[in-house]
C-alpha cells in the first residue's frame, strides 16, 4: 500500500527530471498506462486463480504480486541511473554531469 503509494508519486518526477523535454510528456503518460495494466492484471489474477484451491490461490498470487516484482526492481537498480538533481543536491555534480551526459549524447 505505502510503498506502491510512494512509487507511483515517484515515478513521474523521476521520469520528468531524467528525459528530454520533446519526450517528457509521452514518457510520464507511458508510465500510467503501464500502472493501469498492472492494476488489470491484478484483477485478473483474480479471475484466473478463482478456480485453484483456496489454500494455494493466495500463495501463487503473492508469488506473482509481491516476489517477482522485488527481483524486477532489485535488477533495475543496476540499469538505471541516480537522479541528477539528486546528484546536485547532495554535491555530486561530477556524478550528474556524467548521468546527463548519458540521457543527452550530443
Amino acid at each position: 500500500g505505502l510503498g506502491v503509494g510512494f512509487g507511483l508519486a515517484v515515478d513521474p518526477v523521476y521520469i520528468s527530471e531524467i528525459s528530454q523535454a520533446a519526450h517528457r510528456g509521452q514518457l510520464v503518460t507511458w508510465s500510467e498506462i503501464a500502472t493501469n495494466i498492472g492494476i488489470l492484471f491484478g484483477f485478473s489474477s483474480g479471475l484466473i486463480f478463482s478456480h485453484v484451491n483456496d489454500g494455494l490461490a493466495w500463495r501463487l498470487m503473492f508469488a506473482l504480486g509481491a516476489v517477482l516484482p522485488c527481483f524486477v526492481l532489485y535488477f533495475s537498480t543496476f540499469v538505471m541511473p541516480e537522479s541528477p538533481r539528486w546528484l546536485v543536491s547532495n554535491n555530486r555534480e561530477e556524478e550528474a554531469r556524467k548521468v546527463l551526459q548519458q540521457a543527452y549524447p550530443e
